[in-house]
């Protein structure tokens, strides 16, 4: 079943690197009211490098995340991704995370900052 334009899939599937990338994964399509996605790969990069082609070819028929870190594979995202999947399927969305996903969640230094997470003075972040 194709998702068609503004309507909620019934189901979204992803793969990412590891546990930590699920974990911001799962909260981003929450906060975008999308369906708990079926979770592939958590075996590191390479294992998702491998793995692409056949996310790709699935993701003609089904809506597919893929989020991985630039590291050092390419000098930006875009080039990467031009790389790693240079025919994308309508429903794929390869994401990449400068430079690892990690980032994503210190640039809130506002929330990262509450006693919840680090539990530090918002003064001191960076």
């Amino acid at each position: 079943m194709r998702a068609s334009p503004g309507s909620v899939p019934p189901c979204v599937y992803a793969a990412v690197e590891g546990t930590t990338d699920e974990a911001v994964l799962r909260r981003l399509l929450a906060e975008c009211r999308l369906p708990e996605p079926i979770v592939y790969g958590k075996q590191g990069k390479a294992a998702i490098h491998k793995q692409l082609r056949s996310y790709n070819a699935a993701a003609r028929h089904t809506p597919w995340i893929v989020i991985v870190d630039l590291d050092s594979e390419a000098d930006c995202a875009p080039q990467l991704v031009s790389d790693w999947l240079p025919e994308s399927a309508d429903l794929m969305h390869l994401r990449v995370a400068v430079h690892a996903v990690e980032s994503w969640l210190l640039a809130d230094a506002q929330r990262i900052s509450k006693r919840e997470f680090l539990g530090v003075p918002l003064t001191i972040m960076p």
